[in-house]
């Protein structure tokens, strides 16, 4: 433990000042007593205290008189009263002595460490201070001295530099502007006008008369000017095809050289011994030749262009590596436009994410499918439909060692239903700060699973139907021969009327029977449309004046509203008869205890289309068959065959148009058929063209 230096305390109360004592002593202060006035004057004459505890209240006199006597002698120590009987007199007296704190009795040993610790403290930070101060006025004194040899050093110094950057300064400017001109040039699109202000500031700043920048194009093959200053055309093209047979000739020099060694042999300026007017500069970068900056300034010796020398060479150096640069940037840009291109016309979702699996980009057609947006903050895993909550696809696909995968499944859409995709991903890691990311491109299998749904229907229907024939046809033989023989019967039994009613009922169901099988046959092989242009309102109104007996038996309604001003068609009027007739039955019998049946015939999302919505509050439809409903021979009434929504689908099929529903259970259901009205739409797409105006 750290010795903390000598403690006086005066007090008179021995039991607590022994133990104030050795609480003292164990935090690290060497600790004296004493009991009285006079004992604590004796100490004092002998030792010199950091921190005195001084009872108010002594056996000889009071503390206050003691706490002025160690003020005197001691100035920095820290005294701290201990008393059991404060008062607002005694209070004021102690803080006109700067008595540093004042502790209550009974004692609180916690709270006489903490002012102790405190008192301490402050007299280490006084006394650090004090060595910090002296320190620094040893140092500035120091300084000081060394300021005056400095300040002379500094004058002299300021002096050299004044005239040194007085030379530095015309050629500074020239750098910065030269290179803020190249930097203008690799990044500007268009570089007419940084070529022009920089040809300008180069002429300015080398006191030049004029200048020219000539560049290659289509690799080496061509050497044009693309722009000059103060120059004619005809010089700067009598220049052009000097350097262009040089080249030719492969007397090119890589170091700056003078235009009318083209002629002859070219020589550097750097090694010419005559006078010259016109100057070369190369533009080659990592072997390739960019062009040339060609400008007029007449030197007279090889000692007057070393003047301009390393600023020529400098400039090479710098509009060089812009030129190339400008080449590189704008090759890149034309690149970028090009892929991006791609991505955003490609017919397949494009995505990519970060290495944390957020989506940072998406093409058009990966937002038309899912759309969603990049600003969405969309995650790879949230992409998933039925994705378990603790699944980590993301992790997944990037730990399982392979580069490319192809899977589907369904993906989630904004605001829709999830939709069926095969996504195929790569896995991609540019560099270890990037981390491996995924590239998915994901198309939508929504009309490819709907036309496979579709032709597994269809090729169901077709052997459904072939069956259906032949079992139809099978069956009419035998049924004919039954309905001859009652017809016979009943001719026989006209006086026996008691036996008549039998053959009445065994006709009524040979009756029935042979609808079914005509059902069936229209079902196997239904008739061709003959299209014509009709009324869809007249067909439907056609249709409701042969049901209004029976839904008026059933205490039906039946509404009729058009919202299309020309609701004509073209269309089969007996098919479509035959499907408005069924879809009306099957309402009038789902309300069984009356009810309202609207139909409303309205324009559809699509212009040249018509929609004709069927809508009843009856029963509704359970979701368990919603279904099976179109499937051939399913059928809810004991009495029904079945086929009715099965044969009005093929109708709306044939004539190019769909039919669906909704349904809620207990509320109604609604029958949507959307059907095409122009001559085009109507087309059969076997070629049935034909047809008839009525």
């Amino acid at each position: 433990m750290d010795h903390k230096g000598p403690l006086l305390i005066v007090d008179d109360e021995g039991p607590a000042v022994g133990i104030i004592d050795n609480h003292l002593r164990e935090n690290g202060f060497e600790v004296h007593t004493a009991s009285s006035c006079g004992e604590a004057e004796n100490i004092l004459k002998d030792k010199s205290f950091e921190i005195a505890l001084v009872e108010l209240k002594l056996p000889d006199g009071s503390g206050i008189d003691l706490i002025k006597g160690i003020n005197r002698k001691l100035p920095r120590a820290k005294c701290i009263i201990m008393t059991a009987h404060a008062s607002i007199e005694t209070t004021i007296k102690a803080l006109r002595l700067n008595v540093y704190d004042y502790i209550r009795k009974p004692f609180d040993l916690d709270r006489i460490g903490e002012v102790v610790e405190a008192a301490y403290n402050h007299n280490l930070m006084v006394r650090e201070n004090a060595e910090i101060i002296r320190k620094l006025e040893k140092a500035n004194k120091k300084l000081e001295d060394s300021r005056n040899v400095m300040s002379r050093k500094i004058i002299s110094t300021n002096e050299k530099l004044a005239r040194s950057n007085k030379s530095l300064k015309k050629h500074i400017t020239r750098l910065k502007m030269l290179y803020q001109m190249g930097r203008d040039i690799s990044s500007n699109e268009n570089w007419d006008d940084a070529l022009d202000r920089f040809m300008i500031a180069f002429c300015q700043y080398l006191d030049a008369e004029g200048a020219s920048i000539l560049l290659f194009s289509r690799g080496v093959e061509r050497l044009k000017a693309r722009t000059f200053y103060h120059l004619t055309p005809e010089f700067v093209e009598e220049a052009v095809e000097k350097i262009k047979t040089a080249q030719q000739k492969d007397l090119l020099q890589s170091d700056i050289f003078c235009l009318k060694g083209c002629d002859t042999r070219i020589t550097t300026c750097v090694a010419s011994t005559v006078s010259w007017e016109n100057t070369v500069i190369p533009l080659l970068f990592k072997g390739r030749w960019l062009g040339f900056l060609l400008f007029r300034k007449r030197y007279k010796s090889r000692m007057d262009y070393l003047k301009d020398y390393y600023f020529i060479n400098t400039i090479q150096t710098i509009f060089t590596q812009e030129v190339a640069n400008a080449v590189n940037i704008s090759r890149l840009r034309n690149l970028k436009d090009f892929n991006e291109t791609i991505l955003e016309n490609i017919n397949s979702g494009v995505l990519k994410t970060d290495k944390k699996g957020k989506i940072v980009f998406l093409n058009r057609k990966g937002r038309e499918i899912l759309g969603f947006r990049v600003s969405d903050s969309m995650y790879f895993n949230d992409l998933f439909e039925k994705r378990e909550a603790d699944r980590d696809i993301f992790s997944e696909l990037v730990s399982e060692g392979r580069d490319n995968s192809s899977f589907e499944d369904y993906l989630r859409v904004k605001g829709k239903e999830g939709i069926p995709a095969k996504i195929n991903t790569s896995i991609v890691q540019t560099d270890l700060y990037t981390g491996k990311t995924i590239v998915a491109v994901f198309e939508d299998l929504s009309q490819q699973k709907a036309i496979e749904k579709e032709l597994r229907r269809a090729d169901r229907l077709r052997s459904l139907g072939e069956l259906s024939a032949g079992v139809a046809h099978e069956i009419r033989n035998p049924l004919t021969g039954i309905a001859t023989t009652a017809q016979v019967l009943s001719e026989r039994l006209k006086k026996e009327s008691s036996n008549k009613q039998y053959i009445s009922v065994i006709l009524s169901e040979i009756n029935r029977l042979d609808d079914i099988i005509k059902n069936l046959l229209n079902f196997a092989k239904p008739a061709s449309p003959s299209f014509s242009r009709n009324s869809i309102e007249g067909i439907i109104r056609n249709c409701t004046d042969l049901l209004g007996k029976k839904a008026d038996s059933r205490g039906m309604q039946i509404r009729i509203e058009n919202e299309i001003d020309d609701d004509q068609c073209v269309l089969d009027s007996d098919q479509m008869k035959q499907v408005v007739l069924n879809l009306c039955r099957n309402a009038i019998q789902a309300c069984e205890d009356g009810g309202v049946l609207s139909i409303l015939i309205k324009g559809s999302e699509k212009p040249d289309n018509i929609m004709i919505e069927f809508r009843d509050n009856g029963t509704g439809i359970d979701e368990g068959i919603s279904d099976k409903l179109y499937n051939p021979f399913f059928t809810t009434r004991s009495e029904g065959s079945g086929l009715g929504l099965s044969i009005s689908r093929k109708i709306i099929e044939s004539h190019r148009g769909t039919i669906t529903h909704i349904s809620k259970p207990g509320e109604g259901t609604s029958f949507f058929v959307e059907l095409p009205r122009n001559l085009e739409a109507a087309v059969d797409h076997r070629g049935m063209e034909k047809i008839v105006e009525r």
